[in-house]
């Protein structure tokens, strides 16, 4: 199916997108904002957990960049929800507007591979009961397709990654069932072995080769977990304890991400407990917490091959210079 960039501006999606994901009164954030450039790692962040009751017309959950000028974010409008599928340019972002995308669904996650970009997500069904299934989309030039997935399709996808166009992981659960990992070599996704102790969901993964790739598993309960794929098998990497509370690399409703440029330079997001979000530093070694001041929490994150890095989320935008995390305005 053609596409075509409806020109329509993101201000109005992004806008809507703060008010559905914050966990923080509009005061708090501004007030957060204002004092980041004192704070520090030791400073103690109270997020009051007041929700607002402004109708929000769409949320964006996941981005994915390519250059200063070529990035793309994917989410879904709210009422009776259809993806959302946008490109940023270098000057604005603009939304796509396809066939594919008036069907009912969401988009989670967006990947690039030379050549096009994945998108994954959920379809909503609406015959024989209101139900859940895995939903990839592929577009190349100006063409976007589903693409079929494994059986059992129900659930939802909440990551993927592409290194070529002949390896690309997207990741979420099975209805009623395990972890879901899937894999593309080519020709069609099929589904990988999971780790031993998987459980929960997988919220998000990143790759950089055939041989090295990340991905974050949430149980039902306790920390997030992070697994690496060396090419022959997943297994859990230690992540750092955060002190009197749990935290999710998979911030909250469905959220999550890993994004990695290089064997050693690697980020994951999400949110603690206490309604603050939080970032995580793979240096080849170790992870490591990076202090973000602030309350909100991080739906997904992708780094460039500098180094530096984007993540969305509630505040809708954030950037990393090399050397600290900075809220970005939309116009």
């Amino acid at each position: 199916m053609g596409i075509h960039r409806s020109g329509r501006s993101l201000a109005g999606l992004t806008a809507g997108a703060l008010a559905f994901w914050a966990t923080c009164t509009p005061a708090a954030v501004a007030s957060a904002a204002t004092s980041s450039a004192t704070a520090t790692a030791a400073t103690a962040t109270v997020c009051p957990h007041a929700r607002t009751t402004t109708p929000a017309p769409a949320a964006l959950d996941g981005v994915t960049a390519i250059s200063s000028s070529d990035a793309w974010a994917v989410g879904w409008t709210t009422g009776a929800a259809h993806p959302v599928l946008a490109h940023w340019n270098g000057s604005s972002w603009t939304t796509v507007s396809s066939p594919v995308l008036q069907r009912p669904g969401v988009l989670t996650a967006v990947a690039t591979f030379p050549g096009g970009i994945w998108a994954v997500g959920a379809s909503r069904q609406t015959t024989g009961g209101h139900r859940r299934t895995h939903l990839i989309l592929r577009v190349t030039g100006s063409t976007v397709r589903k693409v079929p997935t494994p059986r059992p399709r129900g659930g939802w996808l909440f990551g993927v990654a592409a290194t070529s166009a002949m390896n690309a992981w997207a990741v979420g659960y099975i209805a009623a069932g395990p972890p879901l990992i899937l894999h593309w070599n080519g020709t069609a996704w099929k589904r990988s072995p999971l780790p031993r102790h998987a459980r929960g969901r997988v919220d998000g993964v990143a790759a950089t080769s055939a041989t090295n790739a990340w991905a974050i598993d949430t149980p039902s309960r306790g920390n997030s977990q992070i697994w690496h794929w060396n090419g022959r098998r997943w297994r859990r990497v230690a992540t750092p304890a955060i002190t009197g509370q749990t935290y999710l690399l998979a911030g909250v409703a469905f959220l999550g991400a890993v994004s990695a440029s290089s064997a050693d330079n690697a980020w994951a997001v999400g949110s603690t407990t206490k309604g603050e979000m939080l970032a995580e530093h793979w240096d080849g070694s170790s992870w490591h917490v990076v202090p973000i001041p602030g309350c909100g929490s991080l739906a997904d994150v992708s780094v460039l091959p500098s180094g530096r890095a984007w993540a969305v989320g509630s505040p809708p935008i954030l950037h990393w210079n090399g050397s600290a995390w900075h809220p970005v305005p939309l116009n």
